[in-house]
């Protein structure tokens, strides 16, 4: 009776096995043009962020200047030596006050190291040559969930002699460094992300065809069910032969490498300020005509002198201004916009008409307060 138990189990396993190998070529037949792994993320598995407060030591007289927060560190720091000093006698500039930051990347174990990023908190000039003394990094529920230390990589410099007859010159920020493995994590990160034998995927980019079409690949392989929730989730029940052989890690591995189709919506983005317009590929343009001028209005305005004329006792010297002003009013040009299907045919069009980039953001604004452009329009 055993020995039909393990014969049936060892059965369950070869079926599983050859399950999960079968899936990536039934995944190619459907294959498209993006992973699932880059659309999606599971629900769960999340990073964690940290931050802490410390102490850089160490600069060249670059440090904290004139604040009450460094001095009040530095004296609180000596306490845990047996060392007593009032904050109003310490007056070093080799000393700045830091913010400590951290993102630690979820399945960590205890003991590993990740890199930090320390940025300085006062007006001290560089952290060039700085090293971080020991700084707990806490987690969102305010647990000491690291332990960070060491010198510091600055990717810039600060030099030269400022005030009075002096010259400094700076490059990139030297009050923002980096400490590659600097914290060293004090607890494991056991997730929790299978719930009821069931996996949530949530889309990065929520859209229905998306999720709908996610649901429908990971379904044909799977042959175990795949929902789509609303836009942004997608609810995946795993197969219990691969619960119970404990190959779950293969089979999300297997489901990551399935491609898809993402749908998007059409859209344009324009920039204002740098005069930056981003076109999505789904481009829908009804016909219309656009006419399109410059204007130019020049003022220039230069200073003169009136004064009476020689030996007259009348009038007074006086500082007069001259206005001149100049208009160019360029030929418009009149273009009519025939109903495109691609961004290549928009942009032959429009640039046909000379526009500039921030003309284009105004030629868009209009066609789509007409109703021509079947597209989102997004401003930054």
């Amino acid at each position: 009776m055993k020995t039909q138990k393990n014969s049936n189990r060892l059965l369950s396993i070869c079926c599983v096995a050859l399950f999960l190998l079968a899936l990536p070529v039934s995944a190619q037949l459907g294959a498209a043009q993006v992973r699932l792994k880059d659309l999606v993320r599971i629900q769960g598995v999340e990073r964690i962020d940290l931050v802490g407060y410390g102490v850089v030591v160490g600069l060249n007289k670059t440090g904290d200047k004139d604040i009450e927060l460094a001095k009040r560190t530095v004296s609180n720091l000596m306490k845990n030596f047996n060392i007593f000093i009032d904050s109003s006698d310490i007056s070093s500039k080799n000393v700045a006050v830091v913010m400590v930051t951290a993102s630690v990347e979820p399945f960590h174990r205890r003991g590993d190291r990740v890199g930090i990023q320390v940025a300085s908190m006062g007006d001290a000039t560089s952290l060039q040559g700085g090293i971080l003394l020991m700084t707990p990094l806490l987690d969102p529920d305010g647990k000491t969930y690291a332990i960070a230390q060491g010198a510091l990589v600055v990717g810039g410099y600060s030099a030269g002699v400022g005030g009075p007859g002096g010259s400094t010159e700076t490059k990139n920020f030297p009050t923002v460094g980096r400490i590659p493995n600097g914290a060293t994590l004090k607890f494991d990160h056991d997730v929790e992300f299978i719930k009821e034998g069931k996996l949530e995927l949530v889309l990065r980019q929520p859209d229905f065809t998306t999720a709908q079409r996610i649901a429908e690949v990971v379904s044909s392989v799977s042959h175990n069910g795949s929902v789509a929730e609303d836009a942004g989730t997608v609810r995946i029940t795993i197969p219990k032969d691969v619960l119970e052989v404990g190959l779950t890690s293969q089979f999300i591995s297997t489901i990551e490498s399935l491609r898809v189709t993402p749908d998007r919506r059409a859209r344009v983005v324009v920039n204002e300020r740098t005069g930056t317009v981003v076109l999505g590929g789904e481009v829908m343009i009804s016909t219309a005509i656009v006419a399109h001028g410059n204007l130019t209005v020049r003022v220039g305005s230069t200073q003169g002198v009136s004064q009476p004329g020689a030996f007259s006792r009348v009038g007074e010297t006086a500082v007069i201004e001259d206005v001149q002003t100049e208009v160019v009013d360029e030929p418009a040009k009149i273009m009519v916009v025939p109903r495109t299907t691609s961004v290549q045919e928009l942009a032959d069009v429009l640039n046909q008409l000379g526009a500039s980039p921030r003309d284009l953001i105004s030629i868009l604004d209009a066609l789509q307060n007409l109703g021509a452009l079947q597209m989102e329009l997004i401003t930054l």
